[in-house]
């Protein structure tokens, strides 16, 4: 019985394991105004990235992707505002966020300020 304890549990305490941060892999995004370049990324779940985003534009832009994130392990929570949906990037700087994400699918991603103007795009976790 104990035997069959264990091995339920195992799966839960691999799950559990600390994410090794420094192995993580980056990721660019740029933000210009009105559209992401790429407009599509790929994931891999279980794998640690680094996402750097780069604003080009004038305006400040939002990475607003909140299913993505509620889906994923962030190494600093901080870096998400408005709940934890975005990454809130001003215009000639950049932002880095850390994350892993944890299950597969596709997620939508915006500008929350310019969804209307075809600031939009596609997360996918494999």
């Amino acid at each position: 019985m104990w035997r069959f304890l264990f091995a339920a549990a195992a799966p839960v305490l691999a799950a559990a394991a600390p994410v090794d941060w420094s192995k993580a892999q980056t990721v660019q995004d740029v933000m210009e105004d009105n559209r992401f370049v790429p407009d599509h990324l790929t994931f891999q779940h279980g794998v640690a990235y680094r996402l750097h985003l780069e604003n080009r534009g004038k305006d400040l832009h939002e990475f607003t992707a909140p299913e993505f994130f509620a889906d994923a392990t962030v190494r600093d929570p901080s870096k998400l505002a408005n709940g934890g949906k975005e990454v809130v990037v001003q215009p000639g700087t950049t932002e880095d966020v850390q994350f892993m994400p944890m299950k597969p699918g596709t997620y939508r991603l915006i500008c929350a300020d310019h969804d209307w103007d075809g600031m939009v795009g596609e997360i996918v976790v494999r």
